[in-house]
């Protein structure tokens, strides 16, 4: 599935961008982002914030700001030095088939700031995800809250394995009370105790939660030391992001 850039923005022309091809595919309950190149043209000593990059499905093309739509896949990339790029990046990151409906995919670069996630840079594919067979999260541009709720879902057939990389260079000149289900506790957002209320979750774990925070999927929890793929199962009704 290939991408084509987006051209024209409702805000400024963003520092922080997706250039060149970019595409996904989907194998089994995986998919490989393809990014010819990822790039933070601000000044040399100008490091970004966390970078991640997310993959959506939106009832209608994205265009910036807020929007409702489901999140399929995201990871997050780590930091990126000013005059800096990434090149002919792939990812393979868990993915999570849409409900039922006619869905245009986006793919986002996001940048971690004191006000959580924000939107620096995004592509529209070209053809619709059609699936037969929906949950809605909604989640504002200032926030970095992703609350989902996946039901099964028919997914397309496996297609061809893609090398995992990812590449560096430089550029040569600027371009631009325990808790229940009905309750579930942000992990980015959650105080300590809050954390702690969790069923199953110590201090100490609470505390290492804390410290490895901000999570782009639940399933990056499993890197926090004390939580393991049981544990992660039997909290996972608790939590969100």
């Amino acid at each position: 599935m290939n991408a084509s850039p987006v051209t024209t923005y409702p805000y400024s022309i963003p520092t922080l961008v997706l250039a060149g091809n970019c595409g996904y595919e989907i194998q089994g309950d995986d998919v490989i982002i393809n990014i010819a190149e990822i790039a933070n043209n601000r000044d040399a000593d100008n490091i970004s914030g966390t970078l991640a990059i997310e993959l959506w499905a939106l009832p209608q093309p994205y265009y910036g700001g807020d929007f409702s739509g489901i999140a399929l896949a995201g990871t997050a990339i780590g930091e990126l030095y000013g005059q800096y790029f990434l090149a002919d990046s792939a990812y393979k990151i868990p993915f999570q088939a849409p409900s039922e409906g006619t869905w245009y995919v986006a793919l986002m670069l996001r940048e971690w700031t004191e006000n959580g996630y924000v939107t620096c840079d995004f592509i529209n594919f070209d053809v619709p995800y059609i699936v037969d067979n929906k949950p809605i999260v909604v989640r504002h541009d200032d926030s970095n809250i992703i609350n989902v709720s996946f039901a099964e879902n028919n997914k397309p057939a496996a297609k061809k394995a893609v090398k995992n990389t990812a590449t560096a260079g430089k550029k040569a000149v600027k371009t631009a009370t325990k808790t229940s289900k009905a309750a579930q506790i942000s992990l980015n957002q959650a105080s300590l105790a809050e954390i702690e209320a969790i069923k199953g979750v110590s201090k100490k774990l609470a505390e290492n939660i804390v410290l490895a925070r901000p999570f782009i999927t639940l399933e990056e929890v499993l890197k926090v030391k004390g939580v393991g793929e049981k544990l992660l199962e039997k909290i996972r009704e608790f939590i969100s992001l």
